[in-house]
């Protein structure tokens, strides 16, 4: 078949595909300097967290020798907010960088515990102590430690100090779907200097002894077996054994054998036999804002556990399930670390939701003591414009594993909100302050 075309067809469909060409072309043109220009801008952001981390490191063996010598404790508060300062920036800095973050788990501890070793130690010192001489020791060594990194991660700074460098290892890495060529040996290199790291020991949530933390209530508990954890997890469910599965089994500070059944998980410690959590699956087709009625719903149930006395602490709601966190009573004293919480569904208010971590974590037989000073005297402590509505004993969690005997002040503020203060028996000291925040949705603490 022959087709005849004017010429003047034909110079249009030529002129046509020539502008689809020049199109196509400036397209992909476009495109590369588009990825181009994106190449460079993530080497600069990698290369300015580099620098940031190496210099900041260098600031943190600085301030931590400042410490050493000073003689005041506004002074070393002072040295501590540059501590917290420079290790956030440090810590921003490492999670920017294009690595394997598991292989530098140590940097990352150390600059944790920087600043809040050196919290606890102002802490301290703010309250009438002193440092002492293993702390001094530890503070001698941690200064060593940082400059030794900061020595390292100048030398991996050298190495890739150009956007050039960067952008040509960023290209290898996109042909080779892997992480930067060489950086995380070249930092890993860099921690090694950690090999000498001091057990810190102090009041704090970094603390070595927190981090490497037991518990006391399941330690001394006899280990059950696979089918022993079935038949309590069965119970509790009012299902047959056979009901549920055994899918794996969790490691960790708190091992538990986990189960399956038609609509839900349940987690059984291996020592003790002990409930650690569960969570039924349900579509939550409506919801109700009766939280009263969830909260009673939630006290009904863990009365019916027959594990003691607890105290409902605060409640929210989220996506369609009201979470009732109770705190267990020991005699006259609410003891905070000892938490459950249960979550009811709010639309025909079934139990869902059960965790048990904090209380088979940190329950334990405590032997409470006669307040060495009174509520009244622990009362003066309190801000003026402050009114206070109840007072009750309370064991609250410090930063660190250990616990403080407290007398807790329910207060009203100037603009009639809810404040809780927590003021130490033994030593009159406001522990903590928290502001209660009342919504639509539940209370929480600020």
């Amino acid at each position: 078949m022959k087709i005849n075309l004017s010429k003047r067809a034909a110079v249009r469909i030529i002129s046509f595909l020539l502008a689809f060409v020049l199109i196509f072309a400036g397209t992909v043109v476009y495109d590369m300097n588009r990825v181009s220009s994106l190449k460079r801008q993530l080497a600069h952001r990698y290369q300015a967290a580099m620098e940031n981390l190496s210099s900041e490191m260098e600031n943190i063996s600085v301030t931590l020798g400042k410490a050493l010598y000073t003689g005041t404790p506004s002074t070393l508060s002072t040295l501590t907010n540059k501590l917290v300062l420079q290790a956030g920036t440090a810590s921003t800095a490492l999670a920017e960088l294009p690595i394997n973050h598991n292989s530098l788990e140590k940097v990352s501890k150390f600059l944790n515990q920087i600043s809040d070793y050196s919290l606890a130690l102002t802490k301290n010192v703010v309250r009438g102590g002193s440092i002492s001489d293993a702390e001094r020791s530890n503070l001698i060594k941690l200064s060593e430690i940082a400059k030794n990194l900061s020595v390292g991660l100048g030398d991996a700074t050298t190495m890739y100090n150009s956007t050039e460098v960067w952008s040509q290892n960023i290209e290898a890495a996109l042909k080779d779907t892997e992480t930067i060529s060489g950086l995380d040996s070249t930092l890993g290199e860099a921690e090694e200097s950690l090999s000498d790291y001091p057990t810190l020991i102090y009041d704090g949530p970094f603390s070595d002894h927190i981090l490497e933390k037991e518990s006391q209530m399941l330690k001394a508990a006899k280990e059950v077996s696979v089918d022993e954890a079935k038949q309590k997890a069965a119970k509790q469910f009012n299902l047959k054994p056979d009901d549920l599965h055994h899918t794996r089994t969790e490691e960790g500070k708190m091992p538990a054998y986990i189960f399956s059944f038609d609509d839900g998980t349940v987690a059984v410690t291996k020592k003790g036999g002990y409930i650690c959590y569960f969570r039924r699956e349900k579509t939550i087709s409506y919801e109700n804002a009766d939280y009263e009625k969830a909260v009673k719903t939630a006290k009904k149930y863990i009365s019916s556990l027959n594990i003691g006395n607890f105290e409902t602490s605060y409640y929210f709601a989220d996506e369609g399930m009201c979470v009732v966190n109770f705190a267990y009573v020991q005699g006259d004293t609410i003891c905070y670390p000892d938490l459950i919480k249960i979550g009811i569904a709010l639309d025909n208010y079934d139990v869902i939701f059960y965790e048990a971590r904090g209380y088979l974590m940190n329950h334990k037989g405590r032997t409470l003591k006669i307040p060495l000073h009174t509520a009244k005297e622990a009362s003066e402590i309190i801000n003026p414009h402050l009114k206070i509505q109840s007072t009750h004993l309370a064991v609250i969690p410090s930063s660190g594993e250990k616990e403080l005997y407290c007398y807790e002040f329910l207060c009203k503020g100037e603009k009639n909100e809810d404040i809780l203060v927590y003021v130490n028996t033994e030593t009159l000291a406001e522990e903590q302050i928290f502001i209660l925040l009342k919504t639509d949705g539940g209370t929480l603490t600020k």
